[in-house]
């Protein structure tokens, strides 16, 4: 499968802080020919008093630019994945961009995609823990994101800057400018009332730019009372389905893909416990079996792989070419 949103550059950040890898070797050796054969790898920023709890307390030091945070990491993922994984880069929150002419450089270490805004508000626009849309600084980053042919992730956002969002994408397409739109990691709300959730109208908005949505399988985006009920391991499979067939039928099963936003990194082993319907290191043959019971063969390959690959060969200029690395 092609996992649309693990926050890889972050977990593997993480790791080089503590100078322990043995956890971040054992989970990225379930990217292989078998599993997981492609991702979108995020650095994930939050507010700082978060990214301290949470992450590490020297995860975002103010005088270390992003540039060099996202160069490091990348390093580290070139050398530790295998080189036949295909991989996407990708910022998850731009609070601390200084302005938007930063993406420049960030493009040529190799940045291909952006989610402007984490849960909370931030000087480019509001996550779901905002009320306003995208600010005039948040209307020049996605420009210059277009222009150098970044990828707009649109989970986290609220419904303003959603739209905002899609409001400038449709004036590059009506002349003839085709930007890479995707939600990485948004179920359905009218599935699943959660705020972080995608509601029917949206969804419609997302059609309209040829955009992508990457359906998670953490169990609180598909049941609303997963982590407090005892709902059955089938029944969430269930539901997941159920999610995958209603966004299918409103952006079209060619534009349907898969996520996991696994948050092994962050915590704990029971915390983590009741996160994943899918257990990572078999989520391919688990999902494939699921999938299978509901969808065509086609239909299958396309939302587990071929779906996501159009994102990658979208991107201006390709995928990012990953320089030599030594494998584990």
């Amino acid at each position: 499968m092609f996992d649309m949103h693990y926050d890889l550059l972050t977990a593997i950040y993480m790791a080089k802080l503590n100078n322990d890898f043995e956890e971040i070797k054992k989970w990225i050796s379930f990217y292989n020919d078998n599993n997981v054969i492609g991702l979108i790898a995020n650095m994930c920023f939050m507010s700082e008093k978060e990214m301290q709890e949470e992450y590490h307390p020297n995860y975002y030091v103010k005088d270390k630019p992003i540039s060099l945070m996202l160069k490091e990491s990348i390093d580290l993922v070139n050398k530790y994945i295998n080189p036949n994984i295909d991989i996407i880069f990708s910022l998850e929150g731009c609070d601390y961009l200084n302005n938007p002419d930063e993406l420049d450089e960030l493009y040529e270490i190799g940045l291909r995609a952006l989610a402007p805004v984490w849960n909370m508000p931030n000087k480019y626009g509001s996550g779901i823990r905002g009320d306003y849309g995208l600010t005039g600084d948040g209307e020049e980053l996605i420009h210059k994101a277009i222009k150098l042919g970044i990828a707009i992730d649109l989970s986290h956002t609220n419904e303003k800057t959603f739209k905002d969002i899609i409001s400038i994408v449709k004036k590059y397409r009506e002349n003839g400018i085709y930007p890479v739109i995707y939600a990485s990691h948004s179920n359905s709300k009218k599935l699943c009332d959660r705020v972080r959730n995608l509601t029917d109208e949206q969804l419609l908005l997302i059609k309209e730019v040829d955009g992508y949505v990457g359906v998670m399988s953490n169990r609180n985006f598909v049941e609303k009372d997963a982590l407090e009920e005892n709902i059955s391991l089938n029944d969430l499979k269930e539901s997941y389905m159920k999610h995958l067939v209603h966004i299918g039928n409103i952006i079209g099963f060619d534009h349907l893909t898969l996520s996991t936003d696994d948050m092994k990194f962050s915590l704990g082993d029971e915390d983590y416990k009741k996160l994943p319907i899918y257990e990572y290191e078999s989520i391919t043959s688990s999902l494939k079996e699921d999938l299978s019971k509901v969808f065509s063969e086609d239909i299958v390959e396309d939302i587990m792989v071929n779906n996501a690959k159009k994102i990658l060969t979208s991107i201006k200029g390709g995928t990012y070419e990953r320089k030599s690395r030594i494998t584990m």
